[in-house]
Order: C-alpha cells, then sequence, then structure tokens
C-alpha cells in the first residue's frame, strides 16, 4: 500500500515586519486613533497596537519600581468657635505621600527582532490618572515601544501631560521676591482687568499690600495665573 501525504508545503513563508525606512505609519492611524494634542496630532495606544499586531510575536511588560515619593505642601487650616463661625485661617507645612511606578515594555516581532522602552508615572507627570500609576506607566511604556517599532517620532497621546514643568519641579520658595518678578507681575496687571489682590486670594492667606512683598513661590504661581488668564481672554476683533 502506498502512503500519500495531502496538503503539505515546503514553500518557506518570510516573516513579517515592518518596513522602518520607507513605510508611513503615522499616516494609517484612523481619525479615533489620534489625539489632538498642543503640539498637533498625537497617537492613541489603539492605533498603534492595531498597526504594529501583525508583526508582533510575543509582549510583556515589567514593573521596575513602585515607590512612594514625599512632597511638602502648604495646607490651609481653618479656626472655628464653638458655633462653627470662622475666625481665622492659618498656613502649615504637610507632607503628603504619592506612589511612583516605573514600567519596562518588551515587544518580540516575528522576525526575531526585540524592542523596549520604559516609562515612569507619579503625580507630577499624570492628570486624573495619578492615583494609577503603574497602569499609566505601562501604557506609556508600551506606546513608545511601538513606536519604535513602527519608526513614529510623535509622542503618543499617553506620553502627554498638561503640567507645569518648570512649575511642578521647582522649590516653593520663600526667599523675597526677584525685581525681574516684579516687572513681568506689574507688566501683565497692566494688561488686564483683575489686580494683585484679586490674583494672590487663591495662592496666600497674608495680608499683602505691594508686590514687592510677596515670595518668590508667590510670585511664581501670581505669574502662572496671569499667563493663563492672558491665554483664554478673548482677542479684540479688528475694527473695518
Amino acid at each position: 500500500m502506498m502512503d500519500t501525504q495531502c496538503g503539505t508545503s515546503n514553500e518557506v513563508i518570510d516573516p513579517i515586519k515592518p518596513d522602518l525606512d520607507t513605510e508611513d505609519w503615522y499616516s494609517k492611524l484612523k481619525e479615533d486613533e489620534l489625539f489632538n494634542g498642543p503640539e498637533g496630532p498625537a497617537p492613541r495606544l489603539h492605533g498603534l497596537r492595531r498597526l504594529a499586531r501583525p508583526f508582533i510575536k510575543s509582549e510583556r511588560s515589567q514593573v521596575n519600581a513602585l515607590i512612594v515619593v514625599p512632597r511638602q505642601m502648604v495646607k490651609e487650616l481653618d479656626h472655628k468657635n464653638g458655633e462653627g463661625a470662622l475666625m481665622s485661617t492659618s498656613e502649615v507645612i504637610a507632607v503628603q505621600n504619592f506612589p511612583m511606578a516605573s514600567v519596562t515594555f518588551f515587544i518580540e516581532l516575528q522576525d526575531g527582532r526585540i524592542f523596549s522602552d520604559s516609562a515612569d508615572a507619579y503625580y507630577m507627570n499624570c492628570n486624573e490618572l495619578g492615583l494609577y500609576p503603574t497602569a499609566v506607566a505601562s501604557a506609556r511604556a508600551e506606546a513608545r515601544t511601538l513606536r519604535k517599532v513602527l519608526g513614529i517620532k510623535q509622542h503618543a497621546a499617553e506620553e502627554l501631560s498638561d503640567k507645569d514643568a518648570s512649575e511642578e519641579l521647582a522649590p516653593d520658595d520663600s526667599s523675597p521676591i526677584k525685581p525681574e518678578q516684579v516687572k513681568l507681575i506689574e507688566r501683565l496687571l497692566g494688561q488686564s482687568d483683575t489686580t494683585l489682590k484679586d490674583i494672590l486670594t487663591n495662592i496666600t492667606t497674608r495680608e499683602v499690600h505691594s508686590i514687592e512683598e510677596i515670595t518668590t513661590g508667590e510670585a511664581r504661581k501670581a505669574l502662572r495665573t496671569l499667563n493663563d488668564m492672558k491665554k483664554k481672554k478673548p482677542k479684540k476683533e479688528a475694527k473695518k
């Protein structure tokens, strides 16, 4: 009896791999896979996953660290009388602890190449998801790795943050205001319809009579508030 084999083939199928040099993968993203960020459209993670899925053999994430980051903050205390009426308000220095996570994501392609990248997440570089640093860091690390696979230079939406780095990283300095800060505040106040007292209402409970009396830290916050107000102010229509 002769054995016969059906449906077999010795044909070698080349592994699929993206053409990182010539293929424009960014242009293949759909409308709902793009986020309109401050520097232009940013790719979303689910879009990057869709494009890279045919090339991926395996993937994994690794938590490098999960630590607690302490931060000193000014806390307001209200002092009330026995009837619950507010008598006075004072400021104290309080310490709050925030979780921070660092994650590395690994992707192995069908052609054997391995890509990886890392990301971290904590209160300074997160928005509303700051309470879930591991999930945020993992998504960022995956997005960065997928961008490497696809050769996309634009930052992913998951990597973006609206936090002001100069504000978050600067110390809450209690030294006297700097001359250049005085000039900037005076100029911005002159261009607005608000007063220094209005600006300082949400910055300090101290009684301040002039710009020269505020601290460097308070001046920095006042400048940020004035700049935000300037951006939101509607532009006047040109006269015809």
